[in-house]
């Protein structure tokens, strides 16, 4: 499947929540060490809604942060497709709600550390490109 048959999907995102947070600091000692992991998935709610669901944990300075953050799709058209409306939340998922992570885990760890975690931004289509 093209990567932009995915994109050009006839859809638009409708909500986005945060289902889940949480903060805590992990280690006495400081780290300047920054790690990431994410992982989304897309669901399909309904003949015309799916959902995006973005899981991501950054440590840092002795710190972790968690958040899940659910995105609501509605689809212009009822869903035939049900693989390639998940592969579209998925991929979406991430271009869309990328920025509201970032600004999440920028508000949050300013609370916290001395410096603040800022996610760096992605060119997900390159990702995506590369991984297939």
């Amino acid at each position: 499947m093209n990567i932009e048959e995915i994109v050009m999907y006839p859809t638009q995102l409708v909500h986005v929540e945060t289902t889940f947070i949480n903060a805590k600091k992990v280690s006495e000692s400081v780290s300047t060490e920054f790690t990431i992991s994410a992982e989304i998935k897309g669901e399909i709610m309904n003949e015309n809604m799916g959902k995006s669901i973005i899981n991501i944990s950054v440590q840092n300075d002795g710190y972790q942060i968690e958040e899940e953050k659910v995105g609501i799709f509605k689809f212009e058209k009822e869903i035939e497709d049900a693989f390639r409306a998940q592969q579209f939340m998925e991929v979406q998922g991430a271009r869309i709600m990328w920025s509201y992570l970032r600004e999440d885990l920028y508000t949050v760890s300013s609370k916290m550390l001395p410096k603040p975690i800022m996610l760096p931004t992605i060119d997900v289509m390159r990702t995506l490109e590369k991984a297939q």
